[in-house]
């Protein structure tokens, strides 16, 4: 068999992708999770596919783009999301997780948030204010490489196990810009949680808690320098998780 070989220009040429300076770690953030084969398969999947991904100056990242629909023809499986402030199961349960793992390594890089929405009630695994969910065709996480210099995503996916929580860590690569700094203010507006008796056959039980806001804070400074360049404030309002009562559906 003959295999005839063709050339293909690159987008970019190697004296261009020397200039983006991808030399050190300028980031880097870890999540854990509780055991879910779920978890495994679609936090894993959603790794794979934003892994080694590489952010030409100017450019923005948008996670749907690059994971895609969550489908089982792309790899996902069904697993929990919140939806009317409860949680349902859903395909592709377990990508946010990602989504704020990458988040928090974008915010300590110093890059541009252009889209991200936290959780709409908290979840004590992640940083408080500090955090994404993402859903297909809706709500996505965006933000924009605004140095001069390239950014390579890189990811790492521990699986959970029966006795081991599972994590995920993703490192952005480039040249380092900022020193970043985080403050988080304390919660304040508290709302109670409400308790809804549900007779469906989709009900899963939850002990509820408050919602409430709470405010964090990115200080810019220069690499080496004592100087503030900006602060910028994150604000968000978590609802209440409600508790669920599951009672037996009609017709049992």
């Amino acid at each position: 068999v003959l295999f005839r070989s063709t050339a293909t220009k690159p987008a970019i040429t190697t004296a261009e992708a020397r200039k983006w300076r991808i030399r050190e770690k300028v980031s880097s953030f870890t999540t854990e999770f509780p055991y879910a084969e779920y978890r495994n398969t679609n936090i894993g999947r959603a790794a794979r596919l934003i892994d080694g991904t590489v952010l030409a100056p100017g450019r923005t990242f948008s996670l749907n783009d690059t994971v895609g629909e969550r489908t089982r023809e792309n790899g996902f499986t069904t697993g929990f999301i919140i939806s009317d402030g409860i949680f349902k199961e859903d395909l592709g349960g377990g990508v946010s997780q990602v989504a704020t793992t990458l988040f928090n390594a974008m915010y300590f890089a110093g890059l541009q948030d252009v889209e991200h929405k936290p959780h709409s009630f908290y979840i004590d695994r992640y940083p408080v204010g500090r955090e994404a969910t993402v859903a297909w065709g809706s709500v996505d996480l965006r933000f924009r490489n605004d140095t001069r210099y390239g950014v390579l995503v890189d990811t790492d996916v521990v699986p959970s196990t029966p006795s081991r929580s599972g994590s995920i860590t993703v490192s952005l690569y480039s040249t380092k810009v900022w020193d970043i700094s985080s403050r988080t203010s304390a919660r304040y507006d508290f709302v109670p949680p409400r308790t809804r008796v549900l007779s469906t056959p989709d009900c899963y039980p939850n002990t509820g808690y408050s919602g409430f806001s709470v405010d964090v804070y990115r200080t810019f400074r220069r690499v080496g320098s004592d100087d503030v360049v900006r602060t910028q404030r994150f604000h968000t309002d978590y609802i209440p998780a409600d508790t669920v009562v599951c009672r037996p559906t009609k017709g049992r």
